[in-house]
Parts: structure tokens; sequence; C-alpha cells
């Protein structure tokens, strides 16, 4: 028996389920280290339930790209994990905190990817759960980032704007923490964003707000002759 037929069975699995084949998406092709500029809020739950069929990636570089099947096949701590499951399915079951901790990371509530840890056992509950007509993991941790996007978008545009019109205007994004509420395994942090624009032409800087970064981009896309003064 290969040890692909042999770890199938634990799960009591005569063929593959259906998304057995998927291949994790990375979190770090979502660019996030640009994205992060525009969180406006951050929300951590400490003891969260997720349903395992929307986790679709990992931000591990080494298991990005892989299926859930090959993940389970050859993942590196996969067979530590499935002794332990063999010994206390029940892990998977419970309500209480993940020991040791399980982490996601989602966009606006959306689909989420496993974060600093966790992807064996994501993957050994997407199959357990698959045999067993169950969807919801508890007690793990999620991250969620709510980002600006219409802030985002005219950051874009301004940038692609003074970019094809070749002038020495730079920008970039703050953000200010303007509030934070919190509870038992719970937080959110609330952040308002600002547009720092240098102007090199008259060695000015300038901080705007959503409103005045779209009026000063509205000038600029103005032709030279109808541009007497850019505030």
């Amino acid at each position: 028996m290969d040890i692909m037929t042999a770890r199938m069975k634990l799960f009591n699995l005569q063929t593959q389920p259906p998304f057995a084949e998927e291949k994790l998406l990375s979190w770090h092709d979502i660019a996030f280290h640009d994205l992060h500029h525009f969180v406006v809020e951050e929300e951590r739950y400490g003891s969260a339930s997720v349903n395992v069929f929307r986790v679709v990636g990992t931000k591990h570089a080494s298991y990005a790209g892989r299926s859930w099947q090959d993940l389970l096949g050859r993942g590196v701590r996969m067979e530590h994990n499935l002794s332990r499951f063999t010994d206390n399915p029940g892990y998977y079951l419970g309500v209480g905190p993940k020991v040791p901790y399980m982490q996601y990371l989602s966009i606006d509530g959306g689909d989420m990817y496993v974060g600093d840890e966790g992807n064996h056992r994501t993957c050994i509950a997407r199959f357990y759960f698959f045999t067993q007509g169950l969807t919801v993991l508890h007690g793990v941790t999620l991250l969620n980032f709510k980002i600006d996007w219409a802030f985002k978008s005219l950051c874009d545009d301004f940038r692609q704007t003074v970019e094809y019109r070749g002038l020495p205007i730079y920008l970039s994004v703050g953000r200010r923490a303007v509030e934070r509420r919190d509870a038992t395994d719970w937080k959110i942090d609330k952040y308002v964003l600002s547009a720092r624009v240098i102007d090199s032409r008259k060695h000015e800087t300038y901080e705007f707000d959503f409103i005045s970064l779209q009026y000063y981009l509205e000038k600029l896309k103005k032709p030279w002759w109808k541009v007497w003064q850019v505030r």
C-alpha cells in the first residue's frame, strides 16, 4: 500500500475528495506588503471559528502552489500531525483555543489563508471534516484586514498620472491610529489614512486626505496652460 492510499484510509476515503487537487494560493501574491498601507481596520480574534473549506492558501512559501493531497502525502510534518490526529481526533472537534495555536489571515472578511501556524492541521481538518459532514474549526486565531480600496485606487491613479507626465512629484501613504476596542480574545484597531505628497518642482510638501488628494490630482490632470496654481 502506498503512502497516499494509507493516509486516505485514515479518513475512510476510497477516492479523493473534490478539493484534493486544488492548489494552495500564496498570501504573498496578494502583495499585502503594498496593501498594508491602505488597511483602515485590523481585527484580531483569539478564539475564532472558521470554515476550513474557505481556506484557499497559505503564507508559507514552501506550501503555496502545492495541492491539498500533495500536502497530505508529502508534508514535512504531516506524519507527526497524523499521529497526533489518530491519538486525539477530538482536538479538531473541540471549541476551546487550539494548542499549539492555528492562525488564519483574511482581507475584508473573504477567503482565508493559513498564517504563521496550521498548514498541516488545516489539511487534516479538511479531509477529516469532509468525511464527517462538518465545516467549522473552532478555537483558532483569525486576523482580518479591511482595506480602503477607494484610497488605494486614487493613489494608484495619482502615481500613474505623475509617471505619465514625467512630473517630479512623489507620494507616500501614512496611517494614524484613531481607535482601539478590545475584549477577551478580541481587538480591533482603526486607522485614518493620509497621503504625503512631495513636489520637487516647488520644494513643497503636502498632507492630503482623500478629498484634497482627489482635488489635487484633478488639477494635475488638466492641461498645463489651464493650471494657474495647484494647491
